[in-house]
């Protein structure tokens, strides 16, 4: 399994998870017939929720699917500039490959306690 295969399918299970929550409503109160004394009465608690209600984790997602499918491409292009033997292109492609790489396993750091993650993706 690759380090994109690995980061694809724990935003896919992020994505289910938000997707499914998203179907309820993000605020305590506003669900389930609970008193209103359940709802949240400080705005940092507010802020809180709705910083990590699903319409913003499933917005997070997007933005991390993002640079895993950009990193991927660009290995891709990297792969096809060492094969042309342009040494301009190939240092060019080589530092943004090298830059996404940070972001992707640091973002794979996240799941480290995941069965499928390698030791080789510490960064």
């Amino acid at each position: 399994m690759t380090i994109t295969e690995f980061l694809t399918a724990r935003l896919d299970e992020d994505e289910s998870i938000a997707r499914a929550a998203d179907s309820a409503s993000s605020h305590p109160g506003e669900a389930h017939d609970e008193p209103a004394a359940a709802a949240p009465s400080l705005p940092e608690q507010r802020r809180h929720i709705d910083r990590w209600s699903p319409t913003q984790i499933l917005v997070d997602i997007a933005a991390k699917r993002t640079i895993v499918e950009t990193y991927e491409e660009l290995g891709r292009v990297l792969a096809k500039a060492l094969d042309s033997g342009s040494a301009d292109e190939v240092a060019v492609t080589r530092n943004l490959f090298a830059g996404l790489q940070v972001a992707v396993l640091a973002h794979a750091m996240v799941f480290a306690d995941h069965p499928d993650y390698r030791a080789e993706w510490r960064s």
